[in-house]
């Protein structure tokens, strides 16, 4: 190997180790795309009880025309309903408008889905799977992994 390419070489392992030793990673949260829409980050943070979950992810809406988040189903829980905090109270909300070409966080503080009466115990490692409805007709399944509140929040985007 040349002496250029062995410092080459040193750099980027060097570069790999400082990325690894910040706790830099890539998304553990689940993903999926399909119909013009994208989820990235979908990530369910361990729940203190089974009355409910909150589910945080970013949705992408790829498309040409404007999307409304209308809700969703789990085989995991009873229902699947989305939700917006104000003011430190959670509400209910009909549907979020996504416009073409835009993105929606479901964030802590902000918008966000809840599992309502989930149908296990879930514990880190698990899985949820969500299947999302979007008007005018269009769906989506995405697999969101259950991790540590802490690991679930850091893995969201902040942009």
């Amino acid at each position: 190997m040349s002496r250029a390419a062995t410092a080459h070489l040193r750099v980027a392992l060097g570069l790999a180790a400082a990325a690894v030793a910040a706790g830099c990673h890539g998304s553990r949260g689940g993903t999926a795309a399909g119909s013009g829409v994208a989820v990235t980050h979908a990530v369910v943070p361990v729940p203190a009880s089974r009355a409910e979950a909150s589910v945080f992810m970013v949705i992408e809406n790829r498309g040409g025309a404007q999307l409304t988040l209308v809700g969703g189903t789990s085989p995991d829980a009873e229902a699947v309903q989305l939700h917006r905090e104000i003011g430190g109270q959670m509400e209910p909300v009909q549907g979020v408008d996504i416009p073409a070409g835009g993105r929606l966080r479901l964030v802590p503080g902000s918008y966000h889905l809840m599992l309502a009466n989930v149908g296990r115990s879930l514990a880190v490692g698990d899985t949820v799977t969500l299947h999302l409805t979007f008007e005018p007709n269009v769906s989506l399944t995405v697999r969101a992994p259950v991790l540590t509140y802490t690991d679930a929040v850091s893995d969201l985007p902040v942009h």
